[in-house]
């Protein structure tokens, strides 16, 4: 296959056939990744996903990848996985249950499930490509109970003989109700949030006591098959008591320190993800741009926040990874309810390059941008553009001139 070069920092994508861009991209990194990442500047425009799976199929052939990973609820996503492993389950209530924030009702999330199945249909159990979520239990408005993750890990201490203090009936007495932790009317309300009353706090301190024996006893049970799992319920159930006691605080850094509570969470399970797959293969991680960059995310609220700033996963990925963990940026030009970007926008002046879909190299992009470049301003919401600044903190860029349609 032919690289068509772009300008000499890029490489055209040829949606058929990506695989020559992406080696090229790829022989640039100081290292093979571990975990390579793969943003999106916002969620719901079907340009980005569909490019994700082009991408996905290229590095499963030819990069040797075996997993990925989707800005989705861990726990449902094991459902996904046992259906592209070979499960009994159907494609439709997969979609239906496999994903959260709605991801599942994407077209291009149901034809990457059905090309996994399909792909390790043909495959030996141990060359099968797996399916992850790793995100937190929780939605937009609300942040789900500590109880499930706190009993799932205290029937693991117990089957292997390791009695945590507290008894489980004395875990479901403090969590109560599912419903009191789900209220959506919380995350606007701080008042209204159960997470600074005592019995939140008292479970702060069984799920620490809880994840606290999990790690000092790691060393006899990490060869178990399921403490990997147990591992992850822990760490979810101490989680989500803090996002919550953090609900529960009043004051202007609330929104900002809930974010990067979540992206922390995040961070820990695609490291959990990425041990789990050490020797069968690297792990693509897609998901919003601002979860894996490694410059703060910023998100515009409505008044009295105004923009607030955080540290995604990607910026505790890349501290404690190294070159092990790589992230590829994308933006789009205009179309999907973008109007032409500004002349004087990085995307501007990439369009006006004539060239595309591109995969660039972000550090050579970055040098030889002009220095004039701005944020483009003319977004949604929900689009969170790119500041040209920020390249050099990327490995790569995927430029989309026009949205498909």
């Amino acid at each position: 296959m032919t690289i068509l070069s772009s300008p000499p920092t890029g490489w055209v994508m040829n949606p058929a056939a990506p695989e020559p861009a992406l080696t090229a991209l790829l022989t640039t990194l100081p290292a093979r990744p571990k975990l390579l990442g793969l943003g999106e500047p916002t969620h719901g425009t079907p340009d980005f996903p569909r490019w994700r799976n082009r991408l996905f199929q290229g590095l499963v052939r030819e990069h040797g990848y075996r997993s990925i990973a989707l800005e989705s609820d861990f726990y449902a996503g094991q459902r996904v996985n046992d259906f592209v492993l070979g499960g009994p389950d159907n494609l439709d209530d997969v979609m239906a249950r496999g994903f959260s924030h709605g991801f599942g009702r994407f077209e291009e999330n149901r034809e990457l499930v059905a090309w996994l199945r399909a792909f390790n249909a043909a495959r030996s159990e141990t060359d099968r490509v797996h399916f992850y979520g790793f995100d937190a239990p929780m939605e937009n408005m609300w942040a789900a109970s500590p109880r499930l993750h706190l009993l799932a890990a205290h029937a693991f201490l117990t089957e292997h003989g390791l009695v945590p203090v507290t008894p489980t009936g004395t875990i479901e007495d403090l969590c109560g109700e599912d419903a009191r932790w789900t209220n959506e009317a919380a995350a606007l309300d701080p008042a209204q949030s159960v997470g600074r009353e005592a019995t939140a706090e008292a479970l702060r301190v069984i799920a620490d006591d809880l994840l606290t024996l999990l790690t000092r006893e790691a060393p006899g049970l990490q060869d178990r098959p399921d403490f990997w799992l147990a591992e992850v319920h822990a760490r979810t159930a101490l989680g989500l008591l803090r996002y919550h006691a953090n609900m529960a605080t009043p004051g202007p850094a609330r929104v900002a320190h809930m974010l990067a509570l979540r992206d922390l969470m995040m961070a820990d399970t695609l490291e959990t993800i990425m041990r789990r797959e050490q020797g069968r293969g690297p792990t693509l991680v897609f998901a919003h741009n601002s979860h894996l960059q490694r410059t703060p995310g910023r998100l515009r609220l409505t008044p009295p926040h105004g923009e607030v700033q955080w540290w995604g996963a990607g910026a505790h990925l890349s501290r404690r990874l190294g070159p092990a963990y790589a992230f590829i940026a994308s933006t789009l030009g205009n179309g999907g309810g973008l109007p032409d970007p500004a002349p004087d926008t990085l995307e501007g002046h990439l369009k006006a390059q004539g060239e595309g879909p591109v995969l660039y190299a972000a550090p050579r992009l970055a040098a030889q941008l002009p220095a004039s470049l701005v944020r483009r301003s003319d977004t949604s919401f929900a689009y969170v553009p790119l500041k040209p600044e920020g390249l050099d903190r990327m490995d790569g860029l995927l430029f989309l001139p026009a949205a498909e349609g």
